[in-house]
């Protein structure tokens, strides 16, 4: 009888206006923190998807470095890179320099100024 008293006694505690205020204001704690740890895992999957395709921009920047590295480790690139980028030439070679067709210069000739003379009547009146 006597646990039959305090089973009453727990239920009567838990069921009081109190204890559900406390349980109210719990599951309110718990459901801003589930909120805000949503909102960060929300905010690391942009970041994750920003730095991914940064990194495949950098790989693509990278690769082409490699290209032109390896392009300029041999001596033909260098020689190919030095003959495009200043007039050289080797021993024996000559350099040749193509310029374009220059364009006739156009003649310009002055405007008479002298106005035409009108043969209407009323133009000899002012004369």
């Amino acid at each position: 009888m006597l646990q039959f008293y305090q089973q009453q006694s727990w239920r009567g505690l838990l069921r009081s206006p109190l204890a559900l205020i406390i349980l109210v204001l719990i599951c309110l704690f718990m459901a801003r923190v589930v909120f805000d740890r949503y909102t960060i895992a929300s905010e690391m999957a942009a970041r994750e998807a920003e730095s991914e395709a940064e990194l495949r921009v950098l790989e693509e920047r990278k690769a082409k470095l490699q290209e032109k590295v390896d392009y300029l480790s041999n001596d033909r690139g260098i020689e190919a890179e030095m003959r495009r980028n200043f007039d050289v030439a080797r021993e024996g070679e000559q350099v040749v320099i193509i310029l374009d067709k220059k364009e006739e210069e156009s003649k310009i000739e002055p405007l008479d100024t002298t106005p035409k003379v009108d043969d209407a009547p009323w133009y000899y009146f002012w004369r």
